[in-house]
């Protein structure tokens, strides 16, 4: 009985809330969340642009209902005195040069989290938010938080970057903008005009 009590006390204390991100030689984030959570409930996180968040499910294969239309998601976790997820964030893009990860995040709050991210052969160059360090071996970077970050934004050296923007809704703006001002313009000299012969 005690060396039972013993084993199960050096699982709780050698469970801390970490986040673990390893990315692959095509950019896809592999990500592994461990929480100490008693009443886990509801997790969340925010959609990011450019990536998909598939395949979200217990580390024993178990897949976690998700709910909401965007931006934000909801994950129901079942009860359990742990929590542990994966996940894959794959981006849209092929090979792209920047990349944002979005992390599940408890609502409850969390004490502190650390984050490691390791880079298995994508040539990851560097991680703009949050800051973390980087490690000698220059293909690990790790830090520890007060609380869960909302996303992480991963960058590289080369890549392809997003498509430019087409001419939408911000090209239709700047037609009417200069439209609109050519029209008040003719019609304000037109008045003056119009005016000062009334006044002669």
């Amino acid at each position: 009985m005690l060396r039972f009590l013993l084993v199960l006390l050096a699982g709780l204390f050698s469970y801390a809330d970490s986040i673990s991100v390893e990315i692959t030689p095509n950019r896809h984030a592999m990500v592994h969340e461990r929480y100490s959570l008693s009443s886990p409930g509801e997790f969340v996180f925010l959609a990011s642009a450019g990536v998909r968040v598939e395949k979200i499910q217990s580390a024993g294969g178990r897949p976690l209902e998700i709910s909401g239309s965007g931006p934000w998601f909801t994950v129901r976790i079942p009860p359990t005195h742990a929590v542990d997820l994966i996940y894959e964030v794959v981006p849209m893009l092929p090979l792209p040069r920047t990349s944002g990860v979005p992390m599940v995040m408890p609502k409850h709050a969390v004490e502190s989290v650390s984050v490691t991210i390791t880079d298995f052969g994508s040539g990851l160059s560097r991680v703009s938010v949050p800051h973390l360090i980087r490690h000698p071996d220059s293909k690990t970077w790790s830090a520890t938080f007060p609380a869960v970050p909302s996303h992480l934004q991963l960058e590289w050296e080369t890549g392809n970057a997003p498509p430019a923007p087409s001419a939408g809704p911000a090209g239709l703006f700047a037609w009417n903008f200069w439209g609109l001002t050519g029209v008040l313009v003719t019609w304000t000299v037109a008045y003056l005009l119009w005016a000062r012969r009334q006044a002669v």
